[in-house]
């Protein structure tokens, strides 16, 4: 379960908390959307694949500025029909590079980091590593584009992946290896994605967090409605 508000995730066993991770969430203006699904299969040294909405509101922007970003980044574009291209044969002025698929090598700079969880879900996005692990440090923990990042994302892939023969050794020797490795995951845990800015725990303690993504108000609006309007 994710709480986004809090930017925590927790892996939950039987009523209990077995781990706590802090984790990275959504901007305002790109939030982390509810979702409700199940862990399908894990992905070691993934590449990553660039949204479309990336492209367009961050790469294109960065490539007028910095020419050579893709290359030091290690993100190779193709066209549809699978051609490799290289950055200067793309008019970085235009929407030009929306028509292309832009996919990012696995290793230390891969945006996802060394691992991703898949899961079945409308919105295109998933959990996962990252590079930019000084973030987990921070108290504002709003800065993805809407997949969440995991701290100590390893830990959670061995509880998944343990009835499958992993643990913590295995699992860091999979990334070790810098292998491409797929891990079907079968009766995978449910995940939760969640919005509370409120909450109490077991021994009393009520926490509140900021309405991050200005969410609260709604309810507050059908709160002030005519109750005799409710329903109809």
């Amino acid at each position: 379960m994710c709480n986004i508000t809090a930017a925590q995730i927790e892996a939950i066993e039987n009523g209990v908390a077995v781990t706590r991770h802090t984790a990275v969430v959504g901007k305002p203006d790109r939030p982390s959307p509810d979702i409700q699904s199940r862990i399908v299969e894990v992905n070691f040294n993934p590449f990553w694949t660039v949204p479309a909405s990336i492209i367009k509101r961050d790469l294109i922007p960065k490539m007028q500025k910095q020419p050579g970003y893709l290359t030091d980044q290690k993100i190779r574009i193709y066209t549809q029909q699978g051609q490799e291209l290289q950055p200067e044969q793309v008019n970085w002025f235009s929407d030009e590079a929306t028509r292309y698929m832009f996919r990012q090598d696995p290793g230390d700079q891969n945006s996802l980091g060394s691992m991703k969880l898949s899961f079945n879900n409308p919105h295109q996005v998933y959990l996962h590593d990252t590079p930019a692990k000084n973030l987990f440090g921070s108290d504002y923990r709003f800065e993805s584009s809407g997949c969440v990042r995991v701290q100590n994302v390893r830990e959670v892939v061995a509880w998944i992946l343990r009835d499958l023969g992993y643990n913590r050794a295995r699992v860091d020797e999979t990334v070790r290896s810098g292998q491409r490795l797929d891990v079907d995951v079968p009766n995978g845990p449910a995940i939760f994605t969640v919005y509370f800015t409120a909450w109490t725990t077991g021994d009393g303690v009520v926490h509140f967090r900021d309405d991050i993504y200005g969410l609260d108000t709604q309810g507050q609006i059908a709160l002030n409605q005519d109750p005799s309007l409710i329903g109809s």
